[in-house]
């Protein structure tokens, strides 16, 4: 590994380091208040979309039609099993797995 690659992924590497314990060690004597605490309970929910959903849709950069079905059982199946239970474990195990079911089914 090239010494410049290095240092920008240890530059990297202390500015995550440093943000998250700035913030954990000035709030950590204080009680979040109510409306941080409910917004706070989404982000998991919403990483999980940000991540997902451009692959669910596109594939190379356009919608893919004949991909999409099997795609959005697993998907919906693991939205709703997030938002309902707030297991994220189970939800994306159920989704895979109907993923699985209806590529099989559809193909």
């Amino acid at each position: 590994m090239r010494v410049g690659v290095a240092l920008v992924i240890l530059g990297m590497a202390a500015v995550t380091y440093l943000t998250r314990a700035v913030s954990t060690l000035t709030l950590r004597d204080r009680p979040l208040p109510a409306a941080a605490e409910r917004w706070l309970r989404h982000v998991p929910l919403a990483v999980l979309a940000a991540l997902a959903i451009p692959g669910l849709l596109f594939t190379e950069g356009a919608v893919d039609l004949p991909r999409l079905a099997p795609r959005l059982v697993g998907g919906v199946l693991t939205f709703t099993l997030a938002r309902r239970t707030r297991n994220l474990f189970a939800a994306v195990a159920a989704g895979v797995l109907a993923y699985l079911a209806a590529l099989r089914l559809l193909a």
